[in-house]
């Protein structure tokens, strides 16, 4: 579908900024982004579909072109982390232009890029471009936190029986093409003891005491194999919790570790390593007592680099062998298509969840002409 096209901003640096004001950050929800989206893209001739749930919660979808053989999706994520306290010059959600840089929170990730495919399907629309494929463009929420719009758009689409080519996320890659990626599991520990007066330790169970047994125990726990991309997996204790005053005996305390998983690794067989040391533990300290339970987790993401979605792509971009990254994103849930995943962008990673939070002007202009390029090539 295409139509008289209006140019309605000077170029994408204005719908970027447009974008980082929405601030959608979990709790302010995405319809607001969703609804940015819609609007630039109804000015350009195209209808976006908003799914919207609990309240502020949204994904939007446009497609464009024939339904000539296998769609290809390009998937973006709405949601940006929180901005944090004390930590930006500028201000995270009034966008500003200096030194040939955007700055505000989600400038990098992942507005910035989600602004050059849009500037650059529009510059294709002035041009006469009407792909025989068909292209979908999947706007989803959550995934910083659950993974949550992903998701739903894979489970409605799965429904429709129609097998995509492949899924193209614009993450900031620094224009490396990235096929594999570690997955996410993240873990709540939690032991139990038995409240005491702090004069009488003895009548009750520190669980404080437990978690720091157990904590030990973890620690020295090496996650099974390792990956000839991505190298070892890994495991931070984050965050921990116990007591309530200084001089009662604590019965609860809680942490939560980060592990990064590799392709292959299965994340039940992890936690009930886990588990096992529970066992372990209560053997030499009856008193012993904990569970787990999983808060997060996505699955690593291995895309077969000998597909021919995989080998055109590299073609077009013009690299030769794609790469792997540590962080993770919602593709091995659109792998759950039974499609390859690639993950291109510009803009540097390392400024992710960061104060102060920017891309290069000149990087989304450099940006905007790759994909073309990319969009040209998948029909």
């Amino acid at each position: 579908m295409t139509a008289h096209i209006i140019r309605p901003m000077k170029y994408p640096t204005d719908l970027l900024k447009d974008l980082i004001a929405a601030e959608s950050t979990c709790d302010k929800g995405e319809l607001k982004a969703a609804q940015v989206i819609a609007k630039w893209l109804a000015r350009h001739g195209l209808k976006a579909d908003i799914d919207q749930w609990d309240g502020n919660r949204a994904n939007a979808v446009a497609e464009i072109g024939a339904g000539k053989g296998q769609p290809v999706i390009f998937a973006f994520h709405l949601d940006v982390v929180p901005a944090g306290k004390g930590q930006w010059k500028y201000s995270p959600f009034e966008p500003c232009e200096h030194n040939g840089r955007i700055y505000g929170r989600g400038a990098v990730d992942m507005k910035g890029p989600t602004a050059a495919v849009l500037w650059a399907l529009a510059e294709l629309l002035e041009e006469g471009f009407c792909p025989d494929r068909e292209l979908i463009f999947a706007f989803v929420a959550g995934e910083e936190t659950d993974s949550c719009g992903a998701k739903r758009f894979v489970e409605q689409y799965a429904q429709q029986a129609k097998e995509p080519a492949g899924v193209i996320i614009p993450e900031p890659t620094g224009f490396e093409v990235i096929t594999s990626h570690r997955g996410i599991l993240w873990l709540n520990l939690e032991t139990i003891g038995k409240t005491a007066h702090g004069s009488t330790p003895q009548q009750g169970i520190n669980a404080i005491t437990s978690m720091r047994r157990l904590l030990s125990e973890i620690e020295s726990y090496q996650l099974p194999g390792s990956h000839s991309v991505l190298g070892q997996g890994s495991l931070s204790i984050n965050t921990i919790s116990g007591g309530q005053a200084v001089n009662v005996v604590p019965d609860h305390c809680t942490a939560a570790i980060d592990i990064r998983t590799l392709p292959g690794q299965n994340h039940q067989d992890i936690l009930d390593d886990i588990r096992r040391m529970f066992h372990r533990l209560q053997k030499h300290w009856p008193e012993f007592s904990a569970d787990a339970n999983v808060i997060r987790s996505v699955p690593a993401l291995e895309t077969d680099n000998h597909s021919q979605f995989v080998k055109n792509f590299c073609s077009t971009v013009g690299t030769e062998k794609p790469k792997g990254i540590g962080f993770t994103t919602d593709g091995p849930f659109f792998a759950q298509l039974n499609c390859p995943v690639i993950i291109f962008g510009p803009g540097k990673a390392d400024l992710c969840h960061k104060g102060d939070e920017y891309i290069e002007i000149t990087e989304l202009q450099k940006a905007i002409t790759i994909y073309k390029n990319i969009i040209k090539a998948t029909t």
